[in-house]
């Protein structure tokens, strides 16, 4: 089993994404907000407020996706963020990882 974590800066393709997920088998996913380090250190920090510059890409607000699921799932998940959000390559589009879970509960196989 795998956790894959994506944070995507362009969240006008949350819908997108997660549609594409839903085509691939993959039904299970949570969508938190969140913030990037460059927003909170500029925005609430008043001495780092000119160091706005030094996060290219940083954007106001970012959705986080984590999905629990099956180690083969993990290649098309990969192929799906790319072809909807284009490359990852490209400065602030966003991140996407998978970790080894050593222990999961609750997880029913094909529920993905």
């Amino acid at each position: 089993m795998k956790l894959v974590v994506i944070f995507l800066n362009r969240v006008e393709y949350l819908e997108d994404l997660l549609t594409a997920f839903l085509e691939i088998g993959i039904s299970g996913a949570t969508v938190l907000n969140s913030v990037g380090m460059g927003q909170v250190i500029s925005k609430n920090i008043p001495i780092f407020a000119g160091l706005a510059d030094a996060f290219p890409g940083s954007s106001p607000s970012n959705r986080t996706i984590l999905a629990v699921v099956q180690e083969r799932q993990v290649e098309r998940m990969a192929r799906m963020v790319e072809e909807v959000c284009g490359s990852l390559d490209e400065p602030g589009s966003g991140l996407m990882v998978s970790l080894d879970l050593d222990q999961v509960l609750g997880f029913r196989p094909g529920a993905e």
